[in-house]
């Protein structure tokens, strides 16, 4: 039983596959979708068999310090083009079929080896979400009061090997991927020292899986030394069901300045966020740092402008992966003067050099990023036809 829509996608031969793109819908096409999907899972086919994943969305990125934005969306997965089909038009139509049934094994080293997707394991009494992908372990929220600030970790990439590190000797308060910064109003929300400020996830905002992503929205509330509230903000994170050798992860960073003025000083000690890669391939092993720009190492990136960075280099011997970061077009100057190590943490967004940043009271200043897993290095990883994916996304037209 056909729906009497269908989608038109134009991919170039040049177009890195897979890749997702994002379609906006007026509300009564979207009503139109969801009513007809119902509790079944939404898919577009060709005629020559091939079958895309989809997802509608209802959730945006952004969020209020109490609620999330909205969006009329659909989500497509494009993971192979037809043979023969390069520089064409082809025509999807609407299909859909059961959600497939799968549960969580108890008592198992991976619970969520069959779910399918990505899976979204909230565990209240460990105070973390586990994050799966196509049934093998993607990354952690990890929100406990008893740590300075909620991060991520891990990222696994290539080989089932995590990119980020957490923690590592030389500077303790690094966690993977984390937010801070070190003069916060003249108060310290960064290094984890005793009697310094702190992070402290109050809520979700948005917690759920899907076919093409899911994603965590969190609302975090920086305070003081002696516990005085600072700011609020939402932190969205979005994992797409991409294989491990090619993963997006899109972030949206906003900090609400709900308790007056919000002045971050200058200090080089902040991100928006940070990232701490694996000790084998950072600057000082295996790996190198480039950018967009062209320049390379610390000594090139640090301080300068460009839309990525990437950090690549060879983990445990045999596999050549990195991890880049990629600075939204929409963002300010300051979202993208970029804080740089050889010894492995990078962020895109650190105040030191626009000299402080302020946010007057009542106002939000908001980044957006993606992350880019990939295998090889940045070159076969495809790391700049990756951004220009990111920035113009598959050209994708809805027929009535």
């Amino acid at each position: 039983m056909s729906i009497g829509i269908k989608v038109r996608l134009s991919c170039a031969p040049e177009t890195p596959l897979p890749t997702v793109s994002r379609l906006e819908l007026e509300e009564a096409v979207f009503q139109r979708l969801e009513d007809w999907t119902g509790n079944m899972e939404l898919l577009l086919v060709h005629e020559s068999g091939l079958e895309l994943a989809c997802q509608l969305s209802r959730t945006a990125l952004s969020a209020s310090p109490d609620a999330m934005g909205e969006e009329r969306a659909i989500y497509l997965l494009l993971t192979e083009w037809p043979a023969g089909n390069e520089n064409s038009e082809l025509i999807f139509s609407f299909a859909k079929k059961p959600k497939p049934e799968a549960a969580l094994i108890e008592r198992s080293n991976n619970p969520w080896k069959h779910m399918p997707g990505v899976y979204l394991d909230h565990q209240e009494e460990n105070t973390r979400v586990v994050v799966s992908v196509q049934g093998a372990l993607f990354t952690r929220y990890l929100y406990s009061p008893y740590v300075g600030k909620p991060y991520y970790y891990p990222m696994i990439g290539p080989n089932g090997k995590t990119l980020i590190q957490d923690a590592p000797d030389d500077h303790l308060h690094h966690h993977g991927i984390w937010w801070g910064h070190d003069d916060v109003n003249g108060h310290k929300v960064y290094h984890e020292f005793r009697g310094e400020g702190r992070q402290l996830h109050r809520k979700f905002l948005a917690m759920f899986g899907g076919p093409v992503f899911g994603q965590i929205t969190s609302q975090v509330e920086w305070v003081g030394e002696q516990s005085q509230p600072l700011l609020t903000e939402t932190r969205s994170v979005r994992i797409y069901n991409m294989p491990r050798e090619a993963r997006y992860v899109d972030l949206c960073t906003e900090l609400h300045a709900v308790n007056g003025d919000v002045r971050f000083g200058d200090t080089k000690e902040g991100g928006f966020p940070f990232v701490r890669v694996n000790e084998q391939i950072n600057g000082h092993h295996t790996g190198m740092l480039t950018a967009a720009n062209g320049n390379r190492g610390e000594a090139g990136i640090f301080g300068t402008s460009t839309e990525w960075v990437d950090y690549s280099g060879t983990i445990y011997r045999d596999t050549d992966a990195g991890i880049a970061m990629f600075s939204h077009p929409e963002n300010e100057s300051y979202a993208s003067q970029w804080f740089v190590r050889d010894y492995g943490p990078f962020t895109p967004a650190n105040f030191h050099f626009c000299g402080g940043k302020d946010v007057p009271g009542g106002s939000t200043l908001r980044m957006k990023h993606r992350l880019y897993l990939h295998q090889g290095d940045v070159t076969s990883g495809k790391v700049k036809e990756r951004y220009e994916e990111y920035i113009r996304q598959l050209p994708a037209e809805l027929i009535l």
